[in-house]
């Protein structure tokens, strides 16, 4: 191995689901990286630097930053994917989008519901409540 080799560093918080996923694909992978774990109310500048937005994860790569959980994970899986997880059929797919869109969103709403006065917290518990009942 070179001496130039530089492992991707992997911005994450321990909590966060869209990190943990970010982990999961690249622990799936093989693929190693810097794990960097971020305190959110004290952001380091090199951090801040790679993602202006200042959010979890950031996949920093020789060559590109990546900064959104899904495209981390299929970055990882694009390399090594030993499970085939790349192989989910399209429905599986749709589930993921409805996940991280519409339930995120209705979750934010109520957990956030502070910074959201229009929005009524009830209902968007009733839009989170319908997303996890067709898990059934």
């Amino acid at each position: 191995m070179s001496s130039d080799f530089l492992l991707p560093i992997l911005y994450s918080f321990r909590r966060c689901p869209y990190a943990m996923r970010a982990r999961l694909a690249l622990m799936s992978s093989g693929i190693q990286v810097e794990l960097r774990e971020i305190l959110l109310r004290d952001k380091a500048p090199e951090f801040l630097a790679s993602s202006p937005k200042g959010t979890v994860p950031i996949l920093v790569t020789q060559f590109e930053v990546i900064e959104e959980s899904f495209d981390v994970m299929q970055w990882a899986l694009r390399q090594s994917d030993p499970e085939h997880w790349l192989l989910m059929p399209a429905a599986g797919y749709d589930w993921i989008k409805r996940c991280d869109g519409p339930f995120k969103q209705a979750l934010d709403h109520i957990k956030y519901s502070v910074r959201f006065p229009d929005l009524d917290p009830v209902q968007e518990r009733i839009h989170a409540s319908n997303f996890l009942e067709r898990l059934r």
